[in-house]
């Protein structure tokens, strides 16, 4: 499973999110591939190349897409800017083709200063129904009140926003497994 962290900052609300989602998967069995986009950012996508990573001098911009090939499913997450989903997200999926996520489950997780910030994760609905995922029902907002430092970390602590965490979580991975159960026919795997 692939997760977009969309902050540009180090550090960020979003990446003790993800970093919160990558443990609660492991927890579960899944193998989280986390993909920070202030650690690892992207160049912005060159149009001439879309759809040719290899063509990328970036080795950042051939690697994305490659674990996106491999990827399960994925987690979108992103602060709020402007009422919608970060540039460093959209550019990052804008380097992904529609067959990478296509059929795929996807979690969604937004981060503001308030409630309002289910804006991302209406906008980024949006974006992956036009990939052709699968976003589940579930999705997570998280609030600076949601988080404390701990061990000089950002660490996602409060009970309600951890347990939706979890349900988003155990949602894209259900999603996930009965849909490995499908063989390409929509016949039941043996």
């Amino acid at each position: 499973m692939l997760l977009l962290s969309g902050s540009s900052s180090a550090g960020s609300h979003t990446a003790a999110t993800v970093e919160a989602a990558a443990g609660t998967l492991r927890d579960r069995g899944a193998e989280p591939l986390v993909w920070d986009l202030a650690v690892h950012p992207l160049p912005i996508l060159d149009a001439a190349r879309h759809g040719r990573p290899e063509l990328h001098a970036d080795p950042l911009a051939r690697e994305l897409p490659a674990l996106a090939d491999r990827a399960d499913a994925f987690v979108l997450a992103s602060p709020t800017y402007h009422g919608s989903f970060s540039g460093a997200l959209k550019n990052a999926l804008d380097h992904l083709q529609d067959a990478q996520v296509r059929g795929k489950p996807v979690g969604l997780v937004a981060h503001g200063f308030n409630l309002s910030a289910t804006q991302v994760c209406d906008a980024l609905r949006t974006v992956v129904r036009s990939l052709g995922g699968l976003a589940v029902p579930e999705q997570l907002v998280t609030v600076p009140a949601d988080f404390e430092r701990v061990a000089g970390h950002r660490t996602l602590t409060a009970p309600v926003a951890a347990e939706r965490l979890t349900g988003l979580c155990e949602a894209v991975l259900g999603l996930a497994g009965r849909l490995a159960a499908v063989d390409a026919d929509g016949v039941p795997a043996s």
